[in-house]
């Protein structure tokens, strides 16, 4: 027994009417026309003029206040909820860390404090 896959499938026969001169011209003008009708862009003009907003009233000062004060809280509310994502160190780390800092900023302090002193000198016996 053959497999679903291995069906032969049954092919229709195709009969093509033949077309006259005549057919074929007006099929060839019609797909043309629906080529050159798509690449056409579309250009729209306003009905009307466009009318401009009035100028600014002392409302919309207020309303313009209100939704500065709006977007503040909004970042306000949008940083405290990062915050609480924040993997805050115990205070072990902070102190080991604080200490690692305070001793390499003395080391680098030290060693530009050498590097300075020494060039102070070179130039001393150069130009003097």
């Amino acid at each position: 027994m053959k497999k679903p896959s291995q069906k032969t499938k049954n092919k229709k026969s195709t009969k093509r009417k033949k077309k006259n001169a005549s057919t074929r011209k007006k099929e060839a003008v019609r797909s043309n026309s629906k080529l050159l009708q798509e690449k056409q862009p579309v250009i729209k003009k306003p009905s009307r003029p466009i009318q401009r907003m009035p100028k600014k009233t002392r409302e919309a000062k207020v309303g313009s206040v209100t939704k500065i004060a709006n977007k503040v809280g909004q970042f306000l509310r949008e940083a405290k909820m990062e915050l609480k994502k924040v993997k805050w160190p115990t205070r072990k780390e902070l102190l080991a860390s604080t200490a690692v800092v305070i001793v390499l900023t003395l080391l680098v302090a030290f060693y530009l404090g050498l590097v300075d002193f020494g060039l102070i000198k070179i130039i001393r016996n150069v130009v003097g």
